[in-house]
């Protein structure tokens, strides 16, 4: 099984030391953008099921499961809770490609 390792770099100079920080996603993630906000530094990574919130470290702060989740590409209709509401279509398990990872600012609180 092909596990794709991907590690992102954020170098540092403190007292002339050079040292790099790195994030690893969970196993077997696959990575599709990457955004840093500049007001914060906090760094947003969107993965195939998974948006991460890093801070301008790289640690990571938040971990949010986006799927996968129960789809059918021709339902049109999602429920409060966001799920498919075509009682007539049978659905599958279908991955979230975190396609736009972008940041806005609203008053106090980012909008991710």
């Amino acid at each position: 099984m092909l596990f794709l390792v991907v590690v992102l770099y954020l170098t540092t100079t403190i007292n002339c030391v050079s040292s790099a920080r790195t994030f690893t996603p969970s196993p077997g993630a696959v990575l599709t953008r990457l955004t840093v906000d500049s007001q914060t530094g906090r760094v947003y990574v969107g993965a195939v099921n998974h948006i991460y919130q890093l801070d301008r470290n790289l640690s990571q702060v938040v971990d949010v499961n986006t799927g996968p989740v129960q789809d059918n590409k021709d339902c049109e209709y999602f429920d409060r809770d966001g799920q498919p509401d075509c009682p007539n279509l049978q659905t599958s398990s279908t991955n979230n490609y975190n396609q736009v990872t972008i940041s806005l600012h609203c008053d106090i609180y980012p909008i991710i």
